[in-house]
């Protein structure tokens, strides 16, 4: 009896957790270490994010779920030998990345997370969740984060009041450093939502959109919930001005239509090609089209990730140390330092953990392929699919590795990925 209500209470605090995946809503700590150049940087500031409680409240039961089945239940011993070896390998790996790193503290900050995106990960893959479960809880978020967001865009500023609850942040027009584009020759403000900035929005948004096209609604409701997500959130694509969101949802548009046409295998995997050809092309031509100083910002930043990999090729400046060493890689007088990660997630992985993290983490994306490629389910196609925008996506932004919303997301999608009901 205590088993079930326990099931059911964890049941009710995954949904809870994934209708309020977009909010950003956390107090935030500034210790000595979190500034560089005398500046304080947010991807440095130790937050507890309401969405981390939940996390943990999960985790905590699953633990004492866990404990319980060990005094029953007596498992391989050898499986479980060998996956704890190999996780204590990586673990040590990092540890050791993080003492040698220039800032140990924000390297364990980062070290945190690591470990807290993958016990959710494993959470998820370990219980009998559908992706089915998601669909509605996740609705509701794509919702009301579009929803914000449209308001944010045709008024030209954030919205306030208990909008702040959920993470939003102060903004207008005028405030300094935020995201504006040119439509119609007028300056206008991209929308942010509840994010940190209108392409991690976009991304999060487009990749659940997604994981939608599995879902069959079986009565009205549900049909008229899956059509305002599709409505609102592709909007919000479209105004949030992301060009690499607006590329790759065209890309999945053109993908499932000749998915479609061509059945046969060969053809499929003939498109499948294609379709990963054309979009690292587009993914790598895209910062090209960018304003001359972003363009000279982000090739900076480029460019001193490559020298960081090249100084320190085996384990990197360290988790989280990328903005941390910029300064001594940042070589060009008469411009202000960016303090931003370097726009693409494989390239700061290898700056910050060197050809060892690099390999480790896509040796974890072959193995995720390979057991998607095994499945058949249409949560399985759908699950690659984004699966592949997200690390399409990275090749031209750092979002997914950087930020809570997109963070979890990812870990929700690996998750699932490994799951056995799917």
């Amino acid at each position: 009896m205590l088993a079930i209500l326990a099931m059911k209470l964890q049941q009710k605090i995954f949904w809870l957790f994934l209708l309020l995946l977009p909010f950003q809503l956390g107090k935030h700590f500034w210790p000595n270490w979190s500034y560089v150049l005398g500046l304080r940087v947010d991807y440095f500031s130790p937050v507890i994010y309401l969405t981390d409680i939940l996390v943990f409240a999960l985790l905590i039961l699953w633990l004492v779920e866990e404990i319980k089945k060990a005094l029953l239940v007596k498992k391989n011993q050898r499986q479980n030998k060998e996956n704890l070896f190999l996780l204590g390998v990586i673990f040590l790996f990092l540890l050791v990345n993080v003492l040698l790193a220039l800032n140990p503290g924000v390297g364990f900050l980062k070290l945190f997370k690591i470990i807290e995106l993958f016990f959710l990960g494993w959470y998820i893959s370990k219980h009998d969740y559908q992706l089915s479960f998601t669909y509605f809880p996740l609705a509701f978020a794509v919702i009301y984060s579009s929803l914000i967001a449209l308001i944010q865009f045709f008024t030209q500023s954030s919205l306030g009041g208990l909008f702040w609850w959920g993470g939003e942040r102060t903004f207008n027009l005028a405030t300094p450093g935020i995201a504006k584009a040119i439509f119609n020759g007028q300056l206008i403000l991209r929308p942010y939502g509840t994010f940190s900035h209108p392409n991690a929005l976009a991304g999060f948004i487009l990749v659940v959109l997604i994981l939608f096209i599995a879902w069959q609604p079986k009565n009205i409701i549900a049909k008229n919930i899956k059509i305002w997500t599709y409505f609102l959130g592709i909007a919000t694509i479209i105004l949030s001005f992301s060009r690499s969101a607006w590329v790759l949802g065209i890309l999945v548009i053109f993908y499932l239509i000749f998915k479609k046409i061509y059945k046969k295998r060969k053809q499929f995997l003939l498109v499948s090609f294609f379709f990963l050809l054309m979009s690292g092309a587009l993914f790598f031509l895209l910062p090209r089209f960018s304003t001359n100083e972003a363009f000279f910002q982000r090739s900076q930043l480029i460019k001193s990730a490559f020298l960081m990999v090249n100084n320190y090729p085996l384990a990197g400046v360290g988790l989280n140390n990328f903005i941390v060493r910029l300064p001594d890689y940042w070589s060009l007088v008469g411009f202000t330092y960016w303090l931003q990660p370097v726009h693409n997630f494989y390239l700061l992985v290898a700056a910050e953990t060197g050809f060892t993290g690099i390999i480790i983490f896509l040796w974890f994306l072959i193995l995720t392929y390979r057991r998607l490629f095994k499945l058949s389910s249409p949560s399985s196609l759908f699950l690659t699919l984004g699966l592949t925008a997200i690390l399409l996506l990275s090749l031209n932004d750092h979002y997914w590795l950087t930020l809570q919303q997109n963070q979890l997301l990812l870990a929700i999608v690996f998750g699932f990925s490994w799951s056995k009901i799917n």
